[in-house]
């Protein structure tokens, strides 16, 4: 496993490689029509679950964020937040996030929007869950 559960004796690895990253315009385009989104601050954050049990994230600068400088250096503040914070979130969803234009905040701010969003994402997950688990019961039988 990438990281271990903070809950395991073994130390967290504080590392963001390859099985971290959503990759591919088929993984976004997945995460996207979910249409499962939320949004805090200047970041705008979609969720799907995945069959892994580790966060993986996408990021997505548009070019009225700035120029390639400005626009790189949003993408490393938020990813550093992510890397840093992502032991203490919910895990087993891909994440696309959505970077709006905005001034530039500390890599605690970008945490502090990503655990708002992530926590509201992996709500409204459960609730549809148990919403389809429930219809999916047979209703009980008529009183006799």
């Amino acid at each position: 496993m990438h990281w271990q559960n903070r809950d395991s004796m073994t130390p967290l690895r504080f590392t963001f490689g390859s099985n971290d990253r959503l990759k591919g315009q088929r993984a976004f385009a997945a995460v996207h029509a979910a249409r499962t989104r939320r949004e805090s601050g200047p970041l705008l954050v979609y969720a799907l679950p995945n069959q892994a049990d580790h966060l993986r994230l996408g990021l997505s600068v548009g070019r009225r964020c700035g120029n390639a400088v400005r626009r790189n250096r949003f993408k490393r503040l938020v990813r550093e937040a992510f890397r840093l914070h992502r032991a203490d979130w919910p895990g087993g969803y891909d994440l696309m996030v959505v970077i709006r234009p905005h001034e530039e905040l500390a890599i605690t701010d970008y945490a502090r929007h990503l655990e708002e969003t992530i926590d509201r994402l992996d709500q409204t997950w459960r609730k549809r869950n148990l919403a389809t688990s429930d219809s999916n019961e047979e209703p009980p039988p008529p009183p006799s």
